[in-house]
């Protein structure tokens, strides 16, 4: 009962041992107490609101620098080259005082990091050695795409392993996963009161090879799905990500159906739109309210029969008040030990 609450027990110790006079001196005290606590209390609860709010606002203005790069092979001659030097960080060692800065480091995964699994059959079977995860640490990748026409050369067992490698080693996978509701889930980053949802597609790979239920396996690919994917995504984010392997080899210029698919998914709402696996650079295009990089080429791979091949590209990214305010590309030149280095940077906006 409100009776025994202690306030109340303690008004009647005061008047059996002060009298009425000195309770009333003591209730009197006690009500001008609790009324300057709570105005108080509510003064620094509306000051709080009003930090919060211009720390925020502050965070918003803030500007966030997101770098992407295209394919990265880290097996064949490239893994046997590592070994050779010594060195597991060696692909990166001309390129990582830049790529560190970025606030988000993205590129595609062109191989399954893993001592397991079982070759599929293809002559361009990639596997690379899990020490090459001090490499990908070391340049400072937060992210990468791991939906691509290798990515399943060694089997469940290996794509599981890379899956699991990644993780413990803090860099995020987008585009399969162990079972079909994590190979088909979005990644979400955030940096400086940013928020950044990254989606990641192939349509080079067999349906069959989609996860579905507790078997793993790619993120599932259809236009329209994907669409409705970035829609969905956009509500919950600032800004949308889409990476995707696709097109054809070697082509210096998107196809038509690399057109329409990005330009159908910056309609949906997604601000990016990152294309890889021609192996080459293709052109980078300012759509409407996004951008889109058809093909980044190369940028750690041992393909080294052309000059298209051996060049690359980084996408340089600022986002300011959640929107892009600002692209770069940034050259890339792979040497014929491997190794990518910046030759120049030029500013498309």
């Amino acid at each position: 009962m409100a009776l025994y609450r202690p306030i109340y027990i303690l008004y009647v110790l005061v008047l059996l041992v002060l009298g009425w006079e000195g309770f009333s001196f003591y209730r009197n005290f006690y009500q001008v107490y609790e009324t300057t606590v709570h105005t108080s209390v509510t003064r620094n609860l509306a000051l709080s609101q009003v930090v919060n709010a211009e720390v925020m606002s502050q965070l918003a203005e803030r500007e966030v620098s997101l770098m992407f790069f295209g394919d990265i092979m880290l097996s064949r001659s490239v893994g046997k080259k590592i070994v050779e030097v010594g060195d597991f960080t060696y692909p990166f060692l001309l390129v990582a005082s830049t790529t560190r800065e970025a606030d988000i480091l993205f590129a595609n995964l062109e191989n399954p990091i893993s001592a397991r699994g079982k070759n599929q059959g293809s002559i361009y079977s990639f596997r690379a050695d899990p020490e090459v995860m001090k490499g990908l640490v070391y340049a400072g990748f937060d992210i990468v795409s791991v939906a691509n026409n290798h990515m399943w050369d060694w089997g469940r067992d290996a794509l599981e392993d890379t899956l699991t490698v990644l993780k413990q080693n803090g860099i995020e996978s987008v585009g399969a996963g162990k079972n079909e509701i994590e190979a088909n889930k979005p990644v979400i980053l955030n940096r400086h009161g940013t928020s950044f949802g990254f989606l990641a597609y192939t349509n080079l790979m067999p349906e069959s090879l989609n996860a579905k239920g507790d078997n793993p396996g790619f993120s599932y690919f259809e236009k329209e799905k994907a669409r409705s994917d970035i829609q969905k995504l956009k509500q919950s984010v600032d800004v949308v990500i889409v990476s995707i392997h696709w097109g054809e080899e070697y082509k210096t210029e998107s196809n038509d159906l690399q057109k329409s698919l990005a330009r159908s998914f910056i309609d949906a709402g997604s601000d990016l739109v990152i294309g890889h696996h021609p192996h080459v650079v293709q052109e980078v295009e300012h759509y409407k309210n996004g951008w889109i990089a058809y093909s980044l080429g190369n940028f750690v791979f041992d393909q080294s029969f052309s000059e298209a091949t051996r060049y690359g590209l980084g996408l340089s990214v600022k986002i300011k008040g959640k929107e892009v305010a600002g692209v770069e590309e940034k050259k890339v030149n792979i040497s014929s030990d491997f190794q990518p280095a910046f030759v120049s940077t030029t500013s498309v906006r």
